[in-house]
């Protein structure tokens, strides 16, 4: 099973799987029924979860999302040291050897539990002094004070690092780089603002402070590693985009779900920390943050499908639908598009991943995987137990380029 539930306090727990579609985030396409397909500009398109899986597995195939290629190409003669989600191979597998000490469950639970609760409890004790407020921004302060602790941007020189990691994150993330994108001059300026604010308030003072003193984390290592500060900056933003804002959506996309399944709710509150996790992880698979994953082979490579071997040749790019793959009813049983943490998974490919491809697989799986999921459980449990609590008005969703899913805006909480 995805994780084994706790024993059920009610006999109106043993439901079973709805049949409806609940996505709300997530796109309603019927994604083709082949596993795949190849278009005319010569892009595999990767729709089946144990095809996915392998393609991300692969030894023989490089990180082509998040920009990364254009990044690179741009930014190769500046950065000796390229940000750890760029890179690939045996520099690759060290750096995430050595960096996952700041992610495992032990350490997240024994390092992190009491600082989100007590961060947790101030955000909503505020929430209820107001009766209203932005999820939006609720969120990304709780996501953005969790990711700093562990990155080490915690000795900013003046007060803001919330205000200005959201407009840098604002412009970095809807910036169009690459061929045939002409930068926008205002946004470039904007962009080069942002950048510098944070560079000289927040990363520096940090980096100073942990060259006097080192800390478990992620500047500190950067430190030791003989980056630049350029380079830490780099990472900085990296770790920004990818701890920050993917939490953030997912503790918005998951309190919709919460609020229109009293059930959930219910075991939400009461349930033990196994079953809210399932809960959690389940609502991931179904409205994944980052719908589409990009590979290019360095080496031709084979994969199975349906039993049949398949060849990707050297150089292909391959594009992972995320959407999709987590959907294969081959591997997560009937009625693919419901909430339903008690579903059983089935792969050719060995045990599948609790969230699915939510998090991704294979090398570059996200590291940060058991903080969100901390995060979001201790955050919702406190804002789920405020018994008046609604969503005022459906939010807006917005597509981001750059993460390749849906952003959650304008969400608006309110206490009767």
């Amino acid at each position: 099973m995805s994780a084994a539930l706790s024993i059920i306090e009610d006999a109106a727990s043993l439901q079973e799987c709805p049949v409806h579609d609940q996505r709300k985030i997530s796109p309603k396409e019927n994604w083709s029924k082949q596993a795949i397909e190849v278009d005319s500009a010569g892009v595999w398109h990767i729709h089946g979860y144990d095809e996915a899986r392998q393609v991300l597995r692969s030894e023989m195939v490089k990180q082509a999302g998040f920009h990364s290629e254009d990044v690179k190409r741009q930014a190769g003669n500046i950065l000796k040291n390229q940000p750890i989600l760029f890179l690939d191979g045996e520099e690759h597998h060290r750096m995430r050897r050595e960096t996952n000490k700041f992610f495992t469950p032990a350490i997240t639970d024994k390092k992190y539990r009491d600082f989100m609760h007590a961060f947790a409890d101030d955000l909503i004790n505020k929430l209820k002094q107001d009766k209203r407020g932005n999820l939006n921004d609720i969120t990304m302060q709780m996501a953005m004070k969790v990711a700093a602790q562990v990155v080490g941007l915690t000795d900013s020189a003046v007060p803001g690092l919330n205000s200005r990691l959201v407009g840098l994150l604002n412009t970095s993330t809807n910036m169009k780089i690459g061929p045939g994108h002409k930068p926008n001059p205002l946004q470039m300026l904007w962009s080069q603002r942002s950048t510098l604010s944070f560079m000289f308030l927040d990363v520096k003072p940090s980096i100073r402070a942990r060259r006097k003193k080192p800390q478990n984390d992620v500047i500190s290592y950067l430190i030791a590693r003989n980056y630049s500060d350029v380079e830490m900056l780099t990472e900085c933003i990296v770790y920004g985009v990818a701890g920050m804002v993917t939490t953030r959506e997912f503790i918005c996309v998951a309190l919709m779900h919460l609020m229109e399944n009293p059930h959930l709710r219910k075991r939400m509150l009461v349930g033990s920390q196994e079953e809210r996790y399932a809960i959690l992880h389940e609502i991931l698979r179904l409205e994944p943050i980052v719908g589409h994953l990009y590979r290019r082979t360095t080496e031709t490579i084979e994969i199975q499908s349906a039993g049949q071997p398949v060849t990707i040749p050297a150089g292909t790019l391959v594009e992972l639908n995320i959407f999709a793959s987590n959907l294969d009813e081959n591997v997560v049983g009937e009625n693919s598009t419901a909430v339903c943490p008690e579903r059983s998974y089935h792969s050719t490919q060995g045990k599948v991943g609790d969230a699915v491809l939510s998090f991704g697989d294979g090398t570059h799986r996200c590291p940060g995987s058991f903080i969100a999921i901390q995060e979001s459980d201790i955050f919702l449990q406190k804002l789920l137990a405020i018994e008046t609590l609604r969503i005022e008005r459906p939010p807006e969703l917005v597509y981001n380029t750059t993460v390749q899913g849906y952003e959650i805006h304008d969400l608006r909480v309110v206490i009767d």
